[in-house]
């Protein structure tokens, strides 16, 4: 009798684990699963032009979960909408490339600010090694999902900011890239009569 009194704690505490670790998974599963909704919203919202409502969503993202890469991405581009502090938005963006490198829409995000920001030819260079990181990325499925059409847009971007660099030959091919894929893509038609002046 004295051994079988013994082993009720043992297995007490066993169950007590047992429960303890089920409920830690259906949380975190219950997590991932909500910082996904705030994200979707957050979208639907962004779609919309309600930035301010699409920040939220994904602030409350974040907040469910703090690795949610594309949480950070829409906080990215909804500051970026709302025109909000530039040290923020990059913040944003360089978050969600850190949780997925292959988000192709936060590079893009991040090329976007750095060619606003363009504090020296540094943020020009860089904003091309992003908009690089964008095109070679696996990530496809996250380009394109509002603010650019195609990658005629990318490279439209790519060859402003070989014009600011005074790197015509090189704005002039990308431009050639660009007009393969949209030829009345209307920033490539203002760089290219930029261009001829």
């Amino acid at each position: 009798m004295a051994r079988t009194l013994n082993l009720i704690p043992s297995a007490i505490i066993f169950l007590v684990s047992f429960i303890t670790l089920i409920g830690c998974t259906s949380d975190y599963e219950t997590e991932l699963s909500s910082a996904a909704s705030h994200t979707q919203q957050g979208w639907q919202h962004y779609r919309l032009g309600d930035y301010t409502q699409a920040l939220i969503s994904f602030e409350r993202a974040i907040n469910t979960d703090p690795e949610y890469a594309d949480a950070h991405n829409g906080v990215g581009w909804s500051h970026l909408s709302l025109s909000l502090s530039i040290p923020l938005i990059q913040e944003a963006f360089q978050n969600a490339i850190r949780y997925d490198s292959s988000n192709t829409d936060a590079w893009v995000g991040l090329a976007n600010v750095l060619y606003l920001r363009n504090k020296d030819s540094s943020d020009f260079n860089a904003a091309i090694r992003a908009i690089d990181n964008a095109l070679q990325s696996d990530g496809q499925e996250y380009l394109y999902r509002h603010d650019y059409q195609s990658e005629a847009d990318l490279f439209a971007m790519k060859a402003a900011c070989y014009f600011y660099l005074g790197e015509i030959q090189k704005a002039k091919q990308e431009i050639d890239k660009a007009l393969v894929i949209d030829e009345q893509n209307r920033t490539v038609n203002v760089l290219q009569n930029l261009l001829k002046e």
